[in-house]
Parts: C-alpha cells; sequence; structure tokens
C-alpha cells in the first residue's frame, strides 16, 4: 500500500512538474511572438492587438487622406462604408487560416488595419505570426482607471456650496476663458463617460458619436470624466466654473467604467471611432497617463492611432501620469508626433506638482492640475490634482484657438524647463 502510495505521488510530481514546463515552454513561444516582450503593463491573458500590413489592406484614413467632405455626416457616412469592406477582407482572411471571428474583439481601419482578439491559443498565435499579411501582434494590456490615481483634495463641493460662478486659479493660468458654444468643433473626452445633463457643460449625446465601451450608456458613475469636461469646456453661465472654451460641444467616449481598468484594445477602438467621425478644428483630450512600459516604438499601436489623428488635423491632449516619473516609460504619455500634446502639472502658483511625471523628452507643456475645481456627477462640482487636470486645460485652449497652444511663461524642475500653455 505504502508503495502504491508512493507511485501515485511519484506520477503526480511528474504531471505537474510536465505541466508546468509545458506552460513555461507556452510562455516562451508567445514571448517570441508577441511585441513588446519585456517592460509592458499588465498584460489580459490570451487577449492580442494584432496588426496588418498596409498593403495587404489600406486603412480608410490612407483611402480618405485627399478627399474633401462637406459635412461630419457625410464623412462619417463614407467611413462607414469602408469599414465595412475591410471588415470583410479581414474577416476572409481569418477563415483563410481557419480562425474563429467571434473571438475578435475589435476591428480597426481607420488609423490602421487590424484586429484585437481574446481566448486566442498559442498554435492560433502561431498561425497570425506566420501569416505575411500581419505585420506586429501586442499584447492587449490593462490601463489603470484614472480615478485610481489622482490626489484628492479636502474639498468636495457640490453646486449648492459655490455662490455664482467662479473661475478656477487653471483658467486663469491659460489666459482666460473665451466662448467655444458656437463652434462647430469638438472636444471628445476619451474617459469615464460624462454626466449627460449637467447643467453646465454642453454635450453630444448623439449614438451616432458619443460612445461607449463599457456597456452602452456613456454616462459617468466615476466623475473622472465629467471633472476633466468641466476643466475644457464648462459654460460661461451664473452657475459653478467656467472652462477654457466655454460651453464648447462635449463628446464623451466611455473606455473605463465606475471602477477597474480599461483594455488598451477598447482604448484603440475608441481612437478609431473619432477618427471616422472627426472634423477640422477637433480636439481629443486622453486623460489616462496610461501603463509603465516599453510601448513607444515606432510600431506600437498607440503610436500609429494617435500619430494618425495628429497627422489629420485633430489635435490630441495627453495626461503625463502621476507618479513622480519618467514620462517616457509610460504609455501613450510618452508618444510624440504632429498636433499631439503630453502635459504635466503645476500649481495655481506655476511651480511643479510634486505628483507629476517628467522628462521634456516626452513632456510638451505644462498646465494646472494641482487643486483644480471643475464639474463632477449629479450636476455637482469637485476639487482634485492630476496630470489628468492638467490636460484638458490644454484640450480647451486648443478648441480654442483651433491650433496650437500659444506659450507663456515656464516652470523649471529637475534642470529642466517645461513652457506654460496658454490660449
Amino acid at each position: 500500500m505504502k508503495k502504491i502510495k508512493i507511485a501515485v505521488g511519484t506520477l503526480f510530481f511528474l504531471a505537474l512538474f510536465s505541466s508546468c514546463q509545458n506552460e513555461n515552454l507556452e510562455q516562451s513561444e508567445i514571448e517570441n511572438i508577441v511585441k513588446p516582450a519585456e517592460l509592458a503593463g499588465e498584460k489580459i491573458l490570451g487577449s492580442y492587438i494584432i496588426l496588418f500590413n498596409d498593403d495587404k489592406s489600406e486603412s480608410s484614413r490612407m483611402k480618405m487622406s485627399t478627399k474633401v467632405f462637406s459635412s461630419r455626416l457625410e464623412k462619417s457616412n463614407a467611413y462607414k462604408v469602408i469599414e465595412g469592406d475591410a471588415k470583410f477582407k479581414i474577416d476572409r482572411l481569418l477563415s483563410n487560416i481557419k480562425f474563429d471571428n467571434s473571438k475578435v474583439s475589435n476591428y480597426y481601419s481607420t488609423q490602421f488595419n487590424g484586429i484585437s482578439v481574446h481566448d486566442v491559443s498559442v498554435d492560433e498565435l502561431k498561425e497570425f505570426s506566420k501569416n505575411p499579411a500581419v505585420k506586429a501582434i501586442y499584447y492587449d494590456q490593462i490601463i489603470p482607471n484614472p480615478i485610481d490615481n489622482i490626489i484628492k483634495s479636502p474639498q468636495n463641493n457640490i453646486a449648492s456650496r459655490i455662490a455664482g460662478q467662479v473661475t478656477p486659479c487653471g483658467i486663469t493660468n491659460a489666459g482666460g476663458f473665451v466662448n467655444g458654444a458656437t463652434s462647430n468643433a469638438w472636444i471628445w473626452i476619451v474617459d469615464t463617460g460624462v454626466d449627460t445633463d449637467h447643467p453646465d457643460l454642453n454635450v453630444i449625446t448623439d449614438t451616432r458619436y458619443a460612445k461607449s465601451y463599457i456597456g452602452t450608456s456613456v454616462e459617468d458613475c466615476n466623475g473622472h470624466g465629467t471633472h476633466v469636461a468641466g476643466t475644457a469646456a464648462a459654460k460661461n453661465n451664473t452657475i459653478g466654473v467656467v472652462g477654457v472654451s466655454a460651453g464648447a460641444p462635449i463628446v464623451p467616449i466611455r473606455v473605463f467604467g465606475c471602477t477597474g481598468g480599461a483594455s488598451s484594445s477598447d482604448i484603440l477602438a475608441a481612437i478609431n471611432h473619432i477618427g471616422a467621425n472627426d472634423a477640422p478644428g477637433d480636439v481629443v483630450n486622453m486623460s489616462l497617463g496610461g501603463f509603465f512600459g516599453a510601448n513607444c516604438s515606432t510600431t506600437s499601436p498607440y503610436l500609429t492611432a494617435l500619430r494618425g489623428l495628429g497627422t489629420s488635423g485633430t489635435r490630441v491632449a495627453l495626461a503625463a501620469g502621476n507618479d513622480a516619473a519618467d514620462a517616457t516609460l509610460y504609455s501613450p504619455a510618452c508618444t510624440n508626433g504632429t498636433n499631439i500634446f503630453t502635459v504635466a502639472s503645476m500649481t495655481c502658483e506655476k511651480t511643479f506638482s510634486s505628483f507629476s511625471n517628467y522628462n521634456r523628452s516626452a513632456v510638451d507643456v505644462i498646465a494646472t492640475g494641482s487643486n483644480v475645481q471643475s464639474t463632477w456627477l449629479n450636476g455637482g462640482y469637485n476639487t482634485i490634482s492630476g496630470t489628468s487636470m492638467a490636460s484638458p486645460h490644454v484640450a480647451g485652449i486648443m478648441h480654442a484657438r483651433n491650433g496650437s497652444p500659444a506659450l507663456s511663461g515656464s516652470v523649471t524642475s529637475r534642470s529642466q524647463i517645461y513652457p506654460i500653455a496658454v490660449r
């Protein structure tokens, strides 16, 4: 009996050892296929972003690069046709390698051609890697919820506590506010959603444009996105606060829920959606900060997508991040390109915020991010801090100027000079 137990125990150990070896072998095979393999954010098991070569299937942005549209709606409709054609071609490619397209989470065809996939086996991943149509494969990753990394203030103001309208110090530091309500250009807020019936915000709720990747509603249950929207564009009225481009149309793109992170594949889908529906003068705010990792290579999906927006004329404001660390190591904050501005944070007194990420190789400008008062859930107001709060100042500036931010003054930190963005 004792010998039998020993034999069974030995077999169990050998099976376990063999299983561990197989898992290690599989992980090694995956690391040889997927980029980047080092210093990445939290990976989503079995989920990947696959980019296709442009010569196999041109992106709709490339196909439309010389076309002039008479309206935003005309452009949106044209892109829908091309995106449908791209999906058909991608599905045909998937069929050829016998890949189940129910595992496709998102199709990308605006800024680049690609897909995000889930529940993918190692063998399926190998098939993708051998296909000549595939340019690169990346891990799908978790980007932390921005509300988890803000610096909370002791204040927590609600509408009834504000006697009339106030002009927050960040707006003053940005050169004051102007009327943005009559503009045909929009500010896209890629975030936790927006309080759509907030009396101090002008929110576009048309479902052709406003979109959620967390369920179906763009309604904010977190607060972060609503706060960001108010800094960029709160109305010039008799209540609450005022934004830089006061009353500008805000489009909520919800990629974060009440709690928890967002997948990088969904954020890329949001950029893809904006690229199909943006118009001259539009601005995108992404107060994400992102994840720590070496993900600003020339073939990074973030770099490709954001650069696509920038080169088309849409301006992008990115938060540098709140870890008091080197911003070049954070994606998408590390992204450089035409019309892309990564924003560090300063105080109302124009000193460098202690929490702000840094490094002028990634950071373009600085704006107020400490103790920023803005709109909040349920028609309220709140004061919080973070580079998430600095970025929408720059988004509002770019919307108001219909151009890049002007510069006036600077903040010096770690022997580097950060120009202050102004209207």
